[in-house]
């Protein structure tokens, strides 16, 4: 191809694009506002939904209260129906008791479900007899040492300092104190800290060798309840103003002297610490300057926690606190009488009612059901009573239920009742809250003395419980 025809086609193309390019703007120039004058223009897909659909929902203005604080909670839904009493008494009572009352010794039932709005018993048996309650008796421990103190109520853990070269560890009733920090919840007070806190102030002070004493005098009972037997020491410890890890030793099991424990214990911190601690720590009544100090998690994490893990040796310590609290001698018969003090001011004492401890190890503990049901149901509407639902495991979930609840007729309540168990031999109880099938909120306790079954008397509760909720009645 000649170089004079290559070069008239590079020129025709070159005219051919200009061409394009004039028409394109000439369009844009135009073209498209005449399209636009005569509404022919489409600028985008035709158009499926209001644009309004996608736009966030408006979030209605909030009105602040007048102090400035934040607004109140929205109101709570109207309860459900109140369940017709004849009925779910008539279910109750038809429920099978064949197993329960096999070889059983003057059988004992008794039962009563209230209303938690209106305190409205919707059914009972025998409401007001008097039976062994168990673990339950700690219900009422945790209401009225609740009632009694301030939830945030610490108890501390102090060394104090008489003379020059001399310390005494005191006690203050803690029941979480433990020897080493433990890093999980909750956080408890421990020794090793104590004697951290401690040796720094004494070499600051330019001591380095003390002598060491304990004072457990807070609690002035010698620590065991007349009414348990010698074996249930594997079950409960020594009561004492001063302990750690609730008193039990590895491979040793529970002290009975766990403040001796204890103290021989924190010498050993200070020793690691550079302290020098001569002759073995002895008792003796403290005084003087305080050197340091550890205090407990509050009192509503303490009661918590003792229902949580219904530890008997925590829900005795909380007696003894409750009887301190309240111009009481700090010994069981303190104790006691501070509880059903705090019960009577409840309105929740049942005449002729017994209470011989705090944890419901004595089978000298007499209670009724009535009194269970309704110190739950105060639970549900007093916050300083809150602690009592927070520690309570759900229905075929956790805890002490988990394996609970399995059968037909208890299947309903499981994932919604919450309950406190409570066993001994030929005794079971089992009080709690859960919420009927037409959405009222109830309270409930469950009683059975004599059975000599103790898995049909669970079994019996936990039907009774499941009917309670599956009522649509």
């Amino acid at each position: 191809m000649s170089t004079s025809r290559l070069a008239r086609q590079w020129l025709m193309t070159w005219i051919v694009l200009g061409l394009v390019l004039a028409t394109a703007v000439a369009g844009a120039v135009f073209f498209r506002p005449l399209m636009r004058a005569v509404g022919a223009e489409v600028t985008g897909a035709p158009t499926t939904v209001p644009p309004s659909l996608l736009m966030p929902t408006a979030v209605p203005g909030v009105t602040p209260t007048s102090d400035g604080g934040a607004v109140g909670p929205a109101a709570a839904a109207a309860p459900g129906d109140l369940p017709d009493r004849a009925a779910l008494e008539a279910q109750l009572n038809g429920l099978d008791i064949v197993a329960l009352a096999a070889g059983a010794e003057a059988l004992q039932l008794a039962y009563e479900v209230v209303d938690t709005d209106t305190s409205e018993v919707v059914a009972a048996r025998d409401a007001s007899t008097l039976l062994i309650p168990a673990s339950n008796t700690k219900l009422l421990t945790t209401t009225a040492v609740m009632h009694a103190l301030d939830r945030q109520t610490r108890f501390p853990t102090r060394v104090l300092k008489p003379a020059a070269g001399s310390i005494v560890l005191v006690g203050g009733g803690d029941p979480l104190l433990t020897t080493l920090p433990t890093g999980t919840y909750p956080h408890q007070a421990s020794l090793q800290e104590l004697a951290t806190l401690t040796a720094t102030a004494l070499k600051d002070a330019g001591e380095s060798s003390v002598s060491l004493a304990f004072d457990a005098s807070f609690f002035t009972d010698a620590g065991w309840n007349e009414t348990w037997p010698s074996n249930y020491r594997d079950q409960v410890t020594q009561i004492s103003a001063l302990w750690v890890d609730e008193g039990k030793q590895p491979g040793v099991g529970r002290s009975r002297t766990p403040a001796l424990a204890a103290a021989t214990a924190f010498a050993a911190q200070l020793t690691t610490a550079g302290i020098t601690v001569t002759g073995a720590p002895t008792p003796a009544v403290g005084s003087g300057a305080e050197v340091a100090r550890v205090e407990s998690e509050p009192l509503h994490v303490l009661a918590e926690q003792m229902m949580l893990r219904s530890n008997n040796s925590f829900a005795e310590v909380l007696g003894f606190q409750l009887a301190a609290a309240t111009g009481h001698p700090t010994t069981f018969a303190g104790s006691v009488a501070a509880i059903e003090e705090q019960l009577r001011e409840l309105s929740l004492w049942t005449e002729g009612a017994v209470l011989r401890d705090a944890s419901g190890l004595s089978r000298s503990n007499l209670v009724s059901a009535a009194m269970l049901s309704l110190a739950m149901g105060r639970a549900v509407d007093d916050p300083n009573l809150s602690v009592i639902l927070d520690g309570l495991p759900v229905a075929g979930v956790t805890g002490t239920l988990a394996s609970r609840f399995a059968d037909d007729i208890s299947l309903p309540a499981r994932g919604v009742a919450r309950a406190k168990t409570g066993t001994l031999s030929r005794v079971s109880s089992l009080a709690g809250t859960t919420t009927t099938a037409d959405g009222r909120s109830v309270s409930f306790a469950f009683l059975t003395n004599g059975s000599a079954d103790g898995w049909a008397a669970k079994v019996w509760a936990d039907q009774s419980v499941g009917v309670v909720t599956a009522c649509g009645c």
